[in-house]
């Protein structure tokens, strides 16, 4: 009779749980599938259960002025919904900021944003910026602000920006858009789509005047092809794609050789991965230990030129 029993309330609890449980799938696969426009439609039902909206305003238009009275910000958006108690939200919103002589200095736009009762404009998801001078930036965070007395673009959260040939991911970002400088703030990676594993801090990414360069003067490690390399900074000219590793330089090899120098160079155009140095250079691996000043390293092929009386010690 016991076991009858037993047999019977697994039985009830397991006709409660399976089916508990198709559901529960069922809204994870439908999660998993939301397209943007529908994402943007659950988040306005999300907030909606906890205040409804008091005012619906599609085709929004707003004109920010600074205190010259100069229009600084253009506020665009497919709808805009005002609640109670928490912020304003725009649908695919567009941002454009102005410089005091009325010329655009970047657009931002993204599927949604809040707007903030001081006037700021906070972002979700993907944003894509676009500058006057043609720089284009593409990032991914969960919150970036848009400083409308400023024009600067903050965030404290975890940044993805991708570039043409590399993904960069940082802990937070500030832009100073008047300037096309963008600062990826406390640890930050660079992944090239060649290969290269680049980590560093603080990274700077200047777009002014038509370049493209990275540059850092914090502790930075360089993986690339079997060698990890230690320096004391990084430049980039992602441009022209090459690079400096800055002051003092430590090269180890997956031979396990290592090699000390200063202020490396490194070519990685036409998918080339060639160190040089016009430095003194210290060598040394199992079976050999060389000095000599200046030299030519082919990364792929693993090929060592070394210049400048070059002397040695081999076992």
């Amino acid at each position: 009779m016991v076991n009858f029993h037993l047999r019977r309330n697994l039985l009830v609890a397991l006709l409660i749980i399976v089916p508990i449980g198709i559901v529960w799938l069922l809204i994870t696969l439908f999660s998993a599938v939301l397209t943007p426009e529908e994402e943007v439609e659950a988040e306005v039902a999300k907030v909606s259960k906890v205040t409804s909206y008091i005012e619906k305003i599609d085709n929004f238009s707003l004109q920010a002025f600074n205190g010259e009275q100069q229009l600084a910000h253009l506020i665009q958006a497919k709808n805009y919904f005002n609640f109670k108690q928490a912020p304003a939200l725009l649908i695919d919103p567009v941002v454009i900021a102005y410089n005091e002589k009325g010329e655009q200095i970047y657009t931002m736009t993204s599927k949604r944003a809040n707007y903030l009762g001081n006037g700021e404009v906070k972002f979700k998801g993907k944003v894509d910026i676009n500058s006057k001078t043609g720089a284009v930036y593409n990032m991914h965070t969960k919150a970036l602000t848009a400083n409308t007395q400023t024009s600067d673009l903050l965030s404290n959260e975890a940044v993805t920006y991708l570039d043409k040939t590399a993904k960069v991911l940082a802990q937070g970002m500030h832009m100073m858009t008047k300037q096309d400088k963008m600062r990826l703030l406390g640890k930050t990676s660079i992944n090239q789509d060649s290969g290269q594993r680049i980590l560093t801090r603080d990274l700077m990414i200047d777009q002014s005047n038509a370049q493209k360069r990275y540059y850092s003067k914090n502790d930075t490690s360089y993986t690339a092809h079997g060698n990890k390399i230690h320096a004391q900074g990084i430049d980039m000219d992602m441009n022209n794609a090459t690079a400096a590793l800055l002051n003092t330089v430590e090269i180890l090899q997956k031979s396990g050789a290592k090699i000390n120098t200063k202020n490396l160079n490194i070519d990685q155009s036409d998918n080339k991965e060639i160190y040089s140095t016009k430095e003194k250079v210290h060598y040394q691996s199992q079976t050999a230990d060389i000095y000599a000043t200046g030299m030519l390293f082919n990364a792929k092929e693993q090929k060592i030129k070394l210049t400048g009386g070059v002397t040695g010690r081999y076992e």
